[in-house]
């Protein structure tokens, strides 16, 4: 494997982790990034290295080193991704709290946009930053000229009886 498909291992592995436990906060995003950033700079660094001792000509050791890579992924995701309730992922599964498919919606709902292109156009009243005003105002919002508004004189202000 090429430095490319392990870098898509690396990706695959912490969306897996995302999706199959959704139960963290900003420090798991920050968790997620920097587990990237960090991974990626590993796999750069054994591409180097496999390219300048030619080591991905032997298929084997090849495969072993993407074989040592995704276990050091999952090791990583598994005992060191921080969830709200401060515990790593391996321990929920250690107590046999396995993630279920209310889990795995869950993180769905996380790892998806929201974003309705489709049905949301300045033409629709549902549209919230270029909305009409309402077309049916009340009768009275404006006087017409020539007629006073109040027509009692328990409308008008105290002072100003004739």
């Amino acid at each position: 494997m090429n430095g490319w498909q392990r870098f898509g291992l690396l990706i695959l592995g912490c969306v897996i982790t995302a999706l199959l436990f959704p139960d963290f906060e900003a420090p798991g995003w920050s968790f997620l990034l920097f587990m990237i950033l960090g991974g990626t700079a590993a796999i750069l660094v054994l591409s180097v290295i496999s390219n300048m001792f030619a080591i991905y000509r032997f298929e084997t050791l090849n495969k072993l080193i993407t074989l040592i890579i995704i276990g050091v992924i999952a090791y990583i995701l598994l005992w060191y991704f921080p969830l709200t309730n401060y515990k790593a992922p391996i321990y929920q599964i250690q107590a046999g709290r396995n993630p279920t498919q209310n889990d795995i919606k869950r993180g769905l709902k996380r790892l998806t946009f929201n974003f309705d292109f489709v049905h949301r156009n300045v033409h629709r009243d549902e549209n919230y930053s270029n909305q009409e005003l309402k077309k049916n105002k009340p009768k009275d919002a404006k006087a017409p000229a020539g007629k006073p508004r109040h027509t009692t004189n328990e409308n008008i202000p105290i002072g100003l009886d004739e």
